[in-house]
């Protein structure tokens, strides 16, 4: 993630998602209608606001290394996506695959390194 604008395109997508409106978020946040106005517009917020309403939408803040995205092509494919772009065929080959979260190209990594570490070993 490389601004604030991104970051609050990912959280109103994740908002959308729920159908959840900016009025119901703002109440179960318990932040001003201003911060979260503030906040979806890519404006600097107070990092408890961010937090509250990273909390409702049940999302976590993670720090990933950026030399990480080098092992993890599917952070670039899954981000342009997010912002609109075309799906990557990877992805639209797995439909029920979550998409509008760079996370889940993480999460998605992760499962497969954990279903292929499982696997039986062949005998040599």
């Amino acid at each position: 993630m490389s601004t604030s604008l991104d970051l609050a395109q990912r959280l109103e997508a994740a908002r959308q998602a729920q159908g959840l409106t900016r009025k119901a978020l703002t109440e179960q946040a318990g932040v001003s209608r201003q911060a979260v106005y503030r906040l979806f517009k890519g404006d600097d917020v107070q990092v408890s606001t961010l937090l509250a309403v990273m909390d409702v939408l049940g999302l976590d803040l993670a720090t990933v290394p950026r030399t990480l995205q080098r092992g993890l092509p599917e952070l670039g494919a899954a981000d342009a996506y997010a912002r609109g772009g075309q799906m990557p065929a990877a992805i639209a080959a797995e439909p029920d695959r979550p998409t509008t979260h760079v996370l889940s190209a993480v999460q998605q990594r992760l499962a497969d390194l954990q279903q292929r570490s499982a696997a039986p070993k062949g005998h040599k």
